[in-house]
């Protein structure tokens, strides 16, 4: 799974136009809302927050996964023309792909790979993409994105050794 962290809300509305743009949210369900940057709540958040700043939210998509190519089921209204993408870079990329016309706004930046223990609800980024290769090993709590102190919750990897945690069965 992707791990996201979510923009600062002024990096997200300084590409937004209040008086032009018609914009539908669409959000993913998966990576982004395990990660606490994407989903319903994230996505019902951002849109009430855009309204509040006069920018016109029109309408908005709740899909399954944003990066699988069968999100042709949202249909756009007629009058949108910006995208506000609460999906990872494949979701905002797929999206873009199915809707050339609009604008596309990412709400989120991609940080790497995770992993996750669902009994724990806790997020370890295993493989981070170049920009955030520190974060390795780091963890944050499930569907919020809050980075927890401690990173011995998930002995998935150790940090301070090269060899892996577990060895295989001899």
């Amino acid at each position: 799974m992707i791990f996201a962290k979510a923009l600062k809300y002024e990096d997200i509305i300084k590409n937004l136009d209040r008086e032009n743009d018609v914009i539908s949210m669409l959000g993913c369900e998966t990576c982004v809302r395990v990660a606490g940057c994407g989903g319903r709540k994230a996505m019902k958040e951002l849109a009430l927050k855009l309204r509040e700043d006069g920018f016109n939210v029109k309408e908005g998509f709740l899909v399954p996964t944003a990066c699988n190519p069968k999100i042709t089921f949202a249909k756009l209204d007629k009058e949108i023309n910006t995208v506000v993408s609460m999906a990872c870079s494949a979701g905002g990329s797929n999206i873009k792909r199915l809707f050339p016309e609009c604008k596309l706004i990412e709400s989120s930046e991609d940080v790497g790979l995770m992993v996750s223990d669902t009994d724990k609800k806790v997020l370890k980024i295993t493989k981070p993409f170049k920009k955030f290769e520190h974060e390795t090993g780091f963890e944050y709590e499930t569907l919020t994105g809050i980075k927890l102190e401690s990173n011995d919750n998930l002995p998935i990897m150790n940090n301070n050794k090269k060899e892996p945690v577990l060895e295989a069965a001899r």
